[in-house]
């Protein structure tokens, strides 16, 4: 049935001609999203849609008949019914819109009703500031709910959109990011930044600072499912997950950046070689960016290299590597492999 099928029968459901068929369509909807919807309504916004409701009514409504007013106290079943069946419809979006738009609400997670949102209307970041002293920068369009005051045993946000996070430090208490495509990723104290693909319905989650786990939303009564699908990421490793499959991509970041320069520090490694072994270079990249560097032929241990790679990106500096002893290398994963036949 189409929206303006469903219009069509309310606004006679309201006028009192709709046939029992009608009316039956109307109650069965109004039993389906209100008596199993997990979104209450308080008191006062039922008052203040009863309000907005009857008023649109009395515009749109075309007819030739008088339009029918039903009993409006919320004590009375059919009236319930009635009103509430609208407010599904669209008056209870038309209280959130001065909050968030429709398509940043959760469909498939349940946000605690006493969650304060942060909606990023702005076409510029949006910095925020929760209780526990962590920091988020919000991206345009993004929504965070979180509470007034972490109080549980865990530390639980929820995202829609883009964002930075920069986690305070609390051994005994988790931070946990939540999704609605059912990633979630935590942590004890780190950077992270959390991005949405709108176009190809994926998720990705890459690390700046520390260390962090993804995975899967929990259910009920599957607790193996958390760990098995549990992936453990650390700076300059970057997820992709898509909800379609339950799919898991683990890669690097596209700009590497040294650990020392990504947590402030300033001692950074010398890149200046003089006719250095292979390993020893690739062991001074690996651990300067924390990434892992295989090397597939023991042959490539009698390669030696000189060059200066100060200025160089990662994979600038594996270029030049790479070019000047006539090897080449490969990401797969989180890891790099470099491949040749081996130096004389």
């Amino acid at each position: 049935m189409s929206q303006h099928e469903f219009d069509t029968i309310l606004q006679k459901y309201l006028a009192g001609t709709c046939t029992p068929a009608e009316e039956k369509i109307i109650l069965e909807w109004y039993d389906t999203f209100i008596n199993q919807s997990e979104t209450p309504l308080s008191s006062h916004e039922k008052l203040v849609l009863e309000q907005k409701i009857w008023s649109r009514i009395e515009e749109n409504t075309i007819s030739d008949r008088p339009v029918i007013r039903i009993n409006r106290s919320w004590s009375s079943a059919v009236a319930a019914a009635c009103i509430i069946a609208i407010v599904v419809l669209g008056g209870y979006w038309y209280l959130r819109e001065d909050k968030i738009p429709g398509d940043l609400a959760f469909d498939n997670i349940t946000v605690p009703g006493d969650y304060k949102t942060a909606y990023n209307k702005s076409d510029v970041a949006t910095s925020i500031t929760l209780s526990d002293g962590s920091r988020i920068e919000l991206q345009p369009q993004s929504a965070l709910y979180f509470p007034v005051r972490f109080t549980g045993t865990t530390r639980d946000v929820y995202l829609t959109g883009d964002a930075f996070f920069q986690v305070a430090h609390d051994t005994s208490k988790h931070f946990i990011v939540h999704t609605d495509e059912g990633l979630v990723t935590e942590v004890l104290g780190t950077s992270f930044y959390i991005l949405h693909d709108k176009v190809t319905n994926k998720v990705e989650v890459s690390v700046v600072t520390g260390k962090i786990s993804v995975y899967e939303q929990k259910e009920k009564g599957d607790e193996k499912r958390t760990i098995e699908n549990r992936i453990v990421l650390t700076p300059n490793q970057k997820v992709s997950y898509k909800q379609l499959n339950n799919q898991f991509i683990t890669s690097l970041v596209e700009e590497p950046k040294p650990l020392e320069q990504r947590t402030g520090g300033d001692n950074l490694q010398s890149f200046v070689f003089d006719d250095a072994p292979l390993l020893t270079v690739l062991k001074i990249v690996e651990t300067t960016y924390g990434i892992t560097i295989h090397t597939e032929d023991q042959k490539l241990n009698s390669c030696h290299f000189t060059g200066d790679l100060t200025r160089q990106s990662l994979y600038d500096k594996l270029d030049i590597i790479c070019k000047s002893l006539q090897t080449s290398y490969e990401i797969k994963g989180t890891t790099i492999y470099v491949r040749g036949k081996g130096c004389n």
